[in-house]
């Protein structure tokens, strides 16, 4: 466990990254009984059917388009989350402490959903950031997939002013990048993959 004022052991890596280019790749965020502890929740959720399938837009735009995304989500309650999350929760809320003090992002929370692409899913090019509301100010995916091979598909496609990257699904592995600065997209997975999605947040603006 990781208090809330410690300094998490990838903070300075993960600050240098988001200031340029804007993203970063962290492997073995949290160690491998963790990390399988999660993922064994996910399925598990996903075996029971307490996983939906994703949508597009949000409110009264809100969308479940499959032809852009075929993913299915569960959104994490961070009052009561599950046991297995609280050290990852613990993680990112020191890390949203350090990036408020050297980044001054102004990040007020996180939030996340678990994530899961049944085989054949996928999600189309786009921006994490909504185009009526610029809350989402870092994005964060934390894999759960061990032993995952690159002819499995489901990468993460990044556009970078570089050139594309792309990040294979492998179970540790933390990659964060600027919500409004990267599109990016989910290749078509050829097995079930699956992850831990977040943003950290600013203040909602009281218009």
């Amino acid at each position: 466990m990781i208090g809330t004022d410690t300094v998490d052991p990838f903070a300075e890596r993960i600050t240098a990254g988001l200031t340029a280019p804007g993203w970063v790749l962290v492997p073995d965020f949290l160690d491998a009984a963790d990390t399988r502890a999660i993922g064994e929740l996910l399925r598990q959720r996903w075996e029971s059917g307490a996983m939906r399938p994703a949508g597009v837009g949000r409110g009264r735009t809100f969308q479940v388009r499959p032809e852009i995304r075929s993913d299915q989500v569960l959104w994490v309650d961070n009052e009561a989350p599950p046991a297995v999350l609280t050290g990852f929760l613990e993680r990112m809320e020191a890390l949203r402490t350090h990036l408020n003090r050297t980044l001054f992002l102004g990040l007020q929370e996180f939030e996340c959903h678990l994530t899961a692409y049944p085989r054949g899913a996928f999600y189309g090019r786009h921006l994490d950031r909504f185009a009526d509301e610029a809350r989402r100010q870092v994005s964060v995916v934390f894999y759960l997939n061990p032993d995952w091979r690159e002819q499995e598909g489901g990468a993460l496609r990044i556009e970078t002013p570089a050139g594309p990257v792309s990040v294979l699904p492998e179970a540790g592995t933390l990659v964060l990048f600027r919500s409004g600065d990267f599109w990016h997209e989910v290749r078509r997975a050829r097995r079930l993959r699956l992850s831990v999605t977040g943003w950290f947040l600013t203040r909602p603006v009281i218009p």
